[in-house]
């Protein structure tokens, strides 16, 4: 990768893990991701599992309202409805969402940066593992 998708000024990619770090400001917490620099598989994988977590908060949020005689709910309702809270959620994880998506990648990221690091100090070969000398 030649470019990081992490914005400089942030996060940086090794300090992920310091989300509860003393004396820093949400802002400083929360790395922001260029989407378009970010492989698409993993932006798709991200976005996707914030959509379901959208799609989830809205199902569970639609439960907490009380059931009225006069309300005209059917079964095809529901099913509409759910489809349609599907599809915004979709929606929303594609337009930024809640930052999750965001997480998710510099996440990633920053595990397999430390992955490439750690197994290329490892080897010197080049083969992925350790050598003994005889």
């Amino acid at each position: 990768m030649s470019a990081s998708p992490v914005a400089p000024g942030h996060a940086s990619l090794s300090g992920l893990h310091n989300f509860g770090a003393s004396g820093s400001t949400p802002a400083r917490r929360l790395p922001v991701v260029d989407r378009e620099k970010v492989p698409k598989e993993l932006r798709d994988a991200a976005e996707g599992m914030e959509a379901m977590f959208i799609d989830y908060l809205m199902k569970t949020m639609r439960q907490t309202v009380p059931k009225n005689e006069m309300d005209l709910e059917s079964p095809a309702t529901e099913i509409y409805r759910s489809m349609l809270d599907n599809e915004t959620a979709k929606t929303a994880a594609r337009a930024g969402g809640v930052g999750l998506a965001d997480q998710i990648i510099a996440y990633t990221l920053a595990e397999r940066y430390d992955l490439e690091r750690t197994s290329g100090a490892k080897s010197g070969d080049g083969t992925g593992g350790t050598h003994e000398s005889r």
